[in-house]
């Protein structure tokens, strides 16, 4: 699965990927949860683009209607559509780095943090409590604010040494994760995320 994952990249493009189990834009139901709005996401995608045109932007997940007209046509963006979990997670591991754009801080475990961090994939969030662990073990870079955010991606995809020191520190803080205990954290706070919100 990981080489076919590997597969979707074109020789030298780097990839900045999310994954969530629906991908929701306002007006959509659901879409003032910030597990699932891409919106912010999206407009950090089209300053981070304009400055390194060759880079692409995968989302994995099931796109709303509104998600899919509002990229349609796009080619540095790729809607991968909501994958198995093992699928997902074969292509999460060709991301070159993952952005955890999320809005609030809503005193949930980020359980999307510790996947990327076990998969070895550097990533870049907001300075919160949740996301510390990013700090903790190296794994990522923590931001203030939008501008930061988008320098912090931009450097990370165009810097591989950069993205190679912190995709190590990724790789050995995940092999100290207890992955039982994240499943079950998982399970009990943030299940909701792979439910359908209703009426979508």
């Amino acid at each position: 699965m990981r080489r076919e994952a590997a597969g979707r990249k074109q020789p030298g493009e780097v990839v900045l990927g999310w994954m969530a189990a629906h991908l929701l834009t306002d007006g959509d139901r659901g879409a003032d949860n910030p597990l699932y709005n891409v919106d912010h996401l999206l407009e950090l995608w089209d300053e981070i683009h304009a400055r390194l045109p060759a880079a692409r932007l995968w989302l994995v997940g099931g796109p709303s209607d509104r998600v899919a007209a509002r990229l349609a046509g796009r080619t540095d963006i790729e809607l991968l559509g909501r994958l198995p979990r093992p699928q997902a997670l074969a292509v999460a591991s060709q991301f070159d780095v993952a952005p955890y754009a999320r809005t609030e801080d809503q005193g949930i475990r980020a359980a999307k943090v510790a996947e990327f961090i076990g998969l070895g994939v550097p990533t870049v969030s907001y300075d919160y409590e949740v996301t510390s662990n990013l700090r903790e073990t190296g794994a990522g870079v923590l931001v203030p604010d939008a501008r930061a955010f988008v320098d912090a991606v931009v450097h990370l995809l165009d810097d591989a040494g950069a993205r190679s020191e912190l995709a190590a520190a990724a790789l050995r803080a995940g092999r100290e994760l207890d992955w039982d205990i994240l499943a079950r954290r998982f399970e009990t706070e943030v299940l909701d995320a792979y439910l359908p919100p209703a009426g979508t």
